[in-house]
């Protein structure tokens, strides 16, 4: 995965107003959608306004907006503002980009994809200019799907969202996870994630940045670069190592991703 590992949710709610500097994640998704009642979404939109003016600038913060008439307002209250950008819900179709385009031209757009038609058009969102990332939202994508439809009903959605951004390089975010207490269960979830080719995860809780970071500590590090430096020494095109086998693609994602830790640390 990318640098920018962690991506996570936070609800546009008054008791998170002094927690948004203090989180440990790399991306926050300030959330006007799923996360607020209806009552809660006005007052939510003035504290999602104070806090991109407060630390737009500072840190990156995206803003999950809702859809419909809601988001013509949303974006219009927010469009002065300085901060990174829109993940926009229930994306389904390019136009609305078209619409809402003088808005949000300067951020970026994450188009969150939750419905059959948003998969079947996937590949116009991720070849759209405007949009710098996909991601996908499971629970939704099921349950439009109908009752019984579970994880594997998903895979071929999933891998289409890697297949499109990778080719067209753009962010590609796996659904969320709702295990937070259980961080070996969670990292099963999130190993599946890198496995399927996804950039990123959509995190719900700070518990699961965490995990995410401490992933990628020294110790992993250390590990891959001794798988590095094994196959580098080796005559041989293919080693194995712990019972697994290596080829230079292999290494060669290795690197990239030892080269962007090293790109993170130092911006750090």
């Amino acid at each position: 995965m990318s640098g920018d590992r962690t991506w996570l949710f936070v609800p546009a709610k008054e008791k998170y107003r002094d927690k948004i500097e203090s989180i440990e994640a790399d991306n926050l998704i300030l959330d006007l959608e799923d996360s607020l009642t209806q009552e809660q979404k006005e007052p939510g939109l003035k504290l999602v306004s104070d806090l991109v003016e407060k630390y737009g600038c500072r840190r990156k913060i995206y803003v999950r907006v809702n859809s419909g008439r809601r988001m013509d307002k949303e974006l219009k209250a927010l469009a002065l503002h300085s901060f990174s950008g829109y993940v926009v819900p229930k994306f389904e179709d390019t136009q609305i980009l078209e619409e809402y385009r003088e808005l949000i031209k300067e951020k970026q757009v994450i188009a969150l994809v939750e419905s059959i038609r948003g998969v079947i058009f996937l590949e116009q969102a991720a070849a759209h200019p405007l949009i710098t990332g996909l991601a996908f939202g499971g629970e939704d994508f099921c349950r439009d799907l109908g009752y019984g439809a579970g994880e594997e009903a998903a895979c071929y959605a999933r891998s289409k969202m890697v297949l499109y951004g990778a080719y067209h390089r753009k962010e590609t975010l796996d659904t969320v996870s709702f295990e937070f207490r259980d961080k070996e269960r969670f990292l099963g979830e999130y190993e599946k994630s890198k496995r399927m080719g996804f950039t990123g995860k959509l995190l719900i809780h700070p518990r699961q940045a965490e995990a995410v970071r401490e992933y990628g500590s020294a110790g992993e590090i250390k590990r891959l670069r001794h798988i590095v430096e094994v196959f580098r020494s080796s005559a041989d095109g293919v080693v194995q190592i712990d019972g697994k086998w290596y080829e230079k693609p292999h290494i060669e994602k290795i690197e990239s991703y030892l080269h962007s830790l090293e790109g993170e640390t130092k911006h750090e």
